[in-house]
């Protein structure tokens, strides 16, 4: 028998946490594309808090993260993370087809972000000097280092598009705030 079952939506997201925390649950992505982009992303990053708040396991949140992104923006074919192990990325939990499992610092659009810490926003991978190819059906990319606070490389959050030009400075910004809320749940807890 599963249990109660709890459905978020933008409109009921907060009244309906509590039940979250109380058995299995569903968590409805709300579309909000009718926003303007800014406001999108701010209404994702509310939604990913709450969706974040209470688990501490990384893994499930960097599962749970990924399809929640994959699934709340329009033309993406990849969403998902890679960790940093202390010499390389692996791959983590992820949205799209099977991935590339290793990448070295400072190679392609990942391992750039994760060497230089700087977003990473390409309007075309194929003009992007030695991109690895993990879908041959992405032409656009952006890819965010995840950084502690103390400045320790945890890794990088990569989103591909099939859509030529998908991602701007606004995306950059609002992944960006994503990946604080992602972070922010990362971190072991202070008791």
């Amino acid at each position: 028998m599963i249990g109660k079952v709890a459905c978020f939506t933008l409109d009921n997201l907060f009244a309906s946490f509590i039940a979250f925390n109380h058995g299995p649950s569903m968590f409805e992505v709300s579309s909000a594309s009718h926003l303007p982009k800014a406001a999108h992303y701010e209404e994702l990053v509310a939604q990913a808090r709450a969706l974040l708040a209470d688990e501490t396991d990384w893994i499930a949140n960097a599962a749970n993260f990924s399809s929640f992104v994959f699934h709340s923006l329009s033309d993406l074919n990849w969403a998902g993370f890679y960790f940093h192990d202390g010499r390389e990325l692996v791959v983590g939990p992820f949205q799209g087809k099977p991935a590339c499992v290793r990448i070295a610092l400072g190679k392609g659009v990942c391992g750039t972000a994760a060497q230089t810490r700087k977003t990473q926003i390409v309007r075309d991978v194929h003009a992007f000097p030695g991109h690895i190819a993990c879908d041959s059906a992405s032409q656009s990319e952006i890819v965010v280092p995840l950084v502690a606070p103390d400045g320790t490389l945890i890794g990088v959050w990569d989103v591909d598009s099939p859509v030529l030009a998908r991602f701007d400075e606004e995306d950059a910004k609002g992944m960006e705030a994503l990946c604080a809320v992602f972070i922010e749940a990362a971190l072991p807890r202070a008791s």
